[in-house]
């Protein structure tokens, strides 16, 4: 017993003191057990062997690393979001996002957090002591195997090309969501099981979930997949099922299904792909949802020239026949700037459509002029997919309007980019039935943002 005594002890000793305080204890220790005569040698040799182990494995690939985002924008705004009128004036100012990282990781486990301050320049006094900072994202990511790994906590939700799940880091505050995702990875297979359960505040009883600040869901499953088939070929699918607390009942829960997928094809130069989504189940009112999305493009690349072409399109409601069930697909939580138009004119869905669905073509222009410096531009055209009407009750025009957007990306070094866009947009009389304003004054916007993102600390073990 009292032999146990002393090797348990030691062990925990070697366990949980520093490496190098770890290794003198024990040689001091086992020294001193010998010559009292309550071990052998060949315990002797097996508890020195302790530490050796111990500190190999505490003391290799391991990294600690902290970084920085910093990111002021000017912003120019006649015309952003919204038609112009005779009346109104111009927009101008700046915001400012301000980050940091800290990343820890070593076999099997790491942990990144992400702190944010987001301001408008003077929103707050000189003196003021109130802010807007606040944790973009937490978590910690455990291997559970040489393929799995699980992931707990805020995180980014960033899947397939970001239309249905994105960060959408455009926006400053940027989005991110509080789950657990299980993930499997090999050479071939590249899948993501996420689930999350949210309420505003510890209960004792009931899980009532319904917020007055903001909207946000109750219940959220992700099943996304994407195989690569061969050289050339690769399948993804989406599974998505978002619940909301029904408005009149707390014990209801009405749930939205999202399913769908992308087959992509891929051969020197050119990129070709399709994707579609069929969305079916509940909405928060409680009334059905069946509606669908697809979207085909394909790319070539040569040399230093890039063009897209493809088409978005969204279904909506038939206002000359409506109908208990909605047709409206919404594009569930990801980032609409990126794909129909920068200055932002439809994002709310359906309501920026009026339920009417959307017909996105597009051509996306890019020319890289050398490896610092990208001109690109966008061109879009607008439709409605299904019946509007105005106030007089009569059937809107379908065609809303033409946009181009221009930008500038220049890479100044390995962690300064400065980036410039300006928009404009030929809208035509019906696009005044969804977004007010005078269809025959033409929206600009312009935008001048800087990103600083340096590596501030970077340790190796």
């Amino acid at each position: 017993m009292k032999k146990t005594l002393y090797l348990f002890t030691l062990t925990i000793v070697a366990l949980f003191f520093s490496e190098n305080m770890t290794a003198q204890i024990d040689q001091n220790i086992t020294k001193l057990l010998l010559e009292k005569k309550i071990i052998n040698q060949h315990e002797a040799d097996s508890i020195m062997a302790l530490p050796i182990v111990n500190q190999k494995v505490n003391s290799e690939n391991k990294n600690f690393s902290i970084g920085l985002e910093f990111r002021p924008r000017a912003e120019y705004r006649d015309g952003y979001k919204q038609l112009r009128t005779a009346d109104t004036k111009a927009a101008y100012f700046a915001t400012q996002r301000s980050r940091l990282y800290f990343n820890y990781s070593q076999p099997k486990f790491k942990f990144h957090t992400s702190v944010q301050d987001l301001r408008v320049w003077g929103q707050y006094g000189q003196t003021s002591t109130t802010g807007s900072f606040n944790v973009f994202e937490a978590y910690a990511e455990t291997g559970l195997s040489d393929h799995f790994s699980l992931r707990i906590g805020r995180q980014k939700v960033e899947l397939d090309n970001g239309r249905l799940f994105s960060a959408a880091n455009w926006s400053q505050a940027a989005r991110a969501h509080d789950g657990i995702n299980l993930i499997y990875e090999n050479s071939k297979i590249h899948s993501e099981f996420i689930t999350a359960f949210n309420q505003t505040s510890e209960r004792i009883f009931e899980t009532n979930f319904a917020p007055t600040t903001f909207t946000n869901y109750k219940m959220l499953n992700i099943h996304y997949l994407k195989a690569k088939l061969n050289e050339h070929f690769s399948l993804s699918t989406l599974n998505s099922a978002d619940g909301y607390e029904s408005k009149t009942n707390p014990r209801t829960m009405y749930t939205r299904a999202t399913s769908g997928g992308r087959i992509e094809f891929e051969k020197g130069n050119l990129y070709l792909t399709l994707s579609g989504y069929y969305q079916y189940g509940h909405l928060q009112a409680g009334n059905k949802i069946s509606s669908y999305y697809f979207q085909p493009e394909i790319q070539w690349k040569k040399n230093k020239f890039t063009t897209r072409l493809g088409m978005e399109y969204m279904s909506g409601d038939n206002a000359e026949k409506p109908s208990s069930t909605s047709k409206s697909f919404v594009p569930l939580y990801g980032v609409a700037w990126r794909f129909m138009g920068n200055m932002d004119y439809f994002t709310t869905f359906p309501s920026d459509l009026k339920n009417g669905g959307l017909i996105n073509p597009y051509l996306h222009l890019i020319y890289d002029l050398n490896k610092k410096l990208s001109l690109r531009s966008d061109f879009h055209l607008f439709y409605l997919q299904n019946n509007v009407k105005d106030n007089l009750n009569n059937k809107i025009n379908p065609y809303l309007g033409f946009e181009n957007d221009l930008s500038l990306h220049y890479k100044y070094n390995n962690f300064t980019m400065i980036d410039f866009g300006f928009s404009y947009m030929a809208a035509e009389k019906s696009m005044e039935t969804l977004k007010t304003g005078n269809s025959n004054i033409i929206p600009v916007w312009s935008y001048l943002m800087v990103t600083f993102k340096p590596e501030l600390f970077n340790f190796k073990k």
